[in-house]
């Protein structure tokens, strides 16, 4: 009985070695990719990366080290942790050609797929932001988008944040 016992335990072990390798070795490769397209990180606890003056990459990770999200977000989302990434009086949102280079940078990262159902018609505004959501098949992207009545009737499309949400 003892033997089976030790005989299982050390199966068990060896079942489970390479799934936990496996998920370490993917944040480990996200990390990688993220310093390739943006540079090394410039905040290793929060894995932060630098993608202009304005804005940051965030990748966060599951307990086991799967991706859960890319972020594209203000730096100044991090002044509690950075006191000197406050808000500029001049900061400037994602133009549209920059909303879509990121995104493509965001899927040499991790590829999300191919859509599965675009962008909804109706979108809530909160902080002058209309929050927008698209499915892809590997991940969800939100992303935000300036709302601001004073810029006319057929404004630019001005990007506040994005977020991929892996699946």
């Amino acid at each position: 009985m003892r033997v089976s016992l030790t005989f299982l335990a050390i199966l068990i072990c060896l079942i489970i070695s390479p799934i936990l390798a496996a998920d370490v070795s993917e944040k480990e490769a996200i990390l990688k990719a993220c310093a390739n397209q943006f540079g090394e990180s410039i905040d290793v606890l929060q894995n932060l990366f630098s993608v202009n003056r304005f804005y940051l990459l965030r990748a966060s990770f599951n307990g086991r080290g799967k991706l859960a999200e890319l972020a594209i977000e203000p730096r100044y989302f991090f002044e509690q942790s950075h006191p000197e990434w406050s808000e500029p009086a001049d900061f400037t949102c994602l133009a549209k050609s920059e909303y879509d280079h990121l995104l493509v940078l965001l899927d040499r990262i991790k590829p999300k797929g191919r859509s599965v159902k675009g962008r909804e018609s109706i979108s809530y505004v909160t902080n002058m932001t209309a929050r927008h959501t698209e499915h892809y098949e590997h991940a969800t992207l939100i992303w935000g988008e300036v709302v601001d009545s004073r810029l006319g009737d057929t404004p630019p499309l001005k990007v506040r944040w994005l977020r991929l949400i892996s699946s």
